[in-house]
């Protein structure tokens, strides 16, 4: 049973290294970058990918970080772009993203994740 909580732990920081890796690449214009939206999820990657019922500990305070550093649109277009890529890109549950503002308590990170979103529309 340890073994497999173990196995377990290594690959998710295994896969947060990797997301973050290949996220820190990603760029999009805006005040807020990629980088900053990825570092702010990291913590909420277990429960985004369907690995764990609840949020971990670190995953809210995290998001509420980011929250109070959106202040405009472009903001919140970068983070939806971001999202939007991501999201695709690591099979993130899109229930549990949508779930996640309302959970942690976030107004301005309020964006709709799919991958049929038209971030240019999100104000």
């Amino acid at each position: 049973m340890a073994v497999k909580k173990m196995g377990e732990a290594v690959f998710v920081v295994g896969l947060v290294v990797t997301m973050m890796n290949v996220w820190g690449a990603v760029s999009v214009e805006g005040a807020i970058s990629c980088n900053q939206v990825v570092s702010a999820m990291t913590p909420c990657a277990t429960y985004l990918l369907g690995n764990a019922a609840t949020p971990a500990a670190a995953c809210c305070p995290s998001i509420r970080g980011l929250d109070s550093q959106v202040k405009a649109t472009p903001d919140r277009q970068a983070v939806c772009n971001c999202l939007k890529t991501q999201a695709q890109s690591y099979g993130v549950k899109l229930g549990k993203a949508a779930n996640l503002p309302g959970l942690c308590k976030v107004t301005d990170l309020n964006v709709p994740i799919s991958p049929n979103v038209d971030c240019s529309k999100v104000h």
